[in-house]
């Protein structure tokens, strides 16, 4: 089956903005999948060193100026318990990087644009939501070893996280919305 039939989708000539946004589409699919290792090998990474994880993990998830112990069992968990929202994240990213691979393809509207950004959103929407509870399980695994009255369960939700729910729901709203537009442009394309 040729390539233009098994993935519709609306093609603009090109214009100078167009080929302004295919060179920025080329460009910034390569910096998110940079970001995307970085955000990945450096959230993981981090469980490496007892320092690292006293010095970022600990005052985001409510347990600063507490007794924690960071054997290499507890960071062991630790990184599984991080692994799972950045998993999501990277997940999201990589939406975003073939989001801009096909801009730098010179594809601006298609069903494939709009299913990768309601994933993307949904991405967001999820990795914020899990967000919360990471952090508390990561309390939990901290303080574990801490004598009877010294362990924690810290809950944690900012207003990041729910900015973040928000946002997810309009890349999705928006992914929706896209895909009617890919659907009218094939459509229109068809009358010509």
């Amino acid at each position: 089956m040729p390539a233009a039939m098994s993935r519709p989708t609306f093609y603009v000539p090109p214009d100078p903005r167009l080929a302004r946004l295919a060179r920025r589409g080329r460009l910034f699919s390569l910096a998110t999948l940079a970001v995307l290792v970085l955000l990945v090998a450096g959230g993981l990474g981090l469980w490496l060193r007892p320092e690292w994880v006293v010095a970022t993990v600990v005052p985001r998830i409510g347990v600063a100026g507490y007794p924690i112990t960071l054997g290499t069992t507890e960071r062991a968990i630790g990184c599984a318990i991080s692994a799972v929202p950045l998993a999501i994240l990277g997940y999201g990213l990589f939406q975003v990087h073939l989001i801009f691979r096909d801009f730098g393809r010179g594809e601006i509207i298609s069903e494939a644009l709009s299913r990768r950004l309601e994933r993307f959103g949904g991405a967001v929407m999820l990795q914020a939501l899990l967000s919360p509870l990471a952090a508390a399980a990561l309390s939990v695994t901290l303080t574990v070893g801490n004598p009877e009255g010294e362990r924690l369960l810290a809950v944690t939700f900012s207003s990041y996280d729910v900015v973040a729910i928000l946002v997810g729901l309009l890349l999705i709203g928006i992914g929706t919305v896209l895909r009617e537009a890919a659907r009218i442009a094939r459509e229109n394309a068809g009358f010509i």
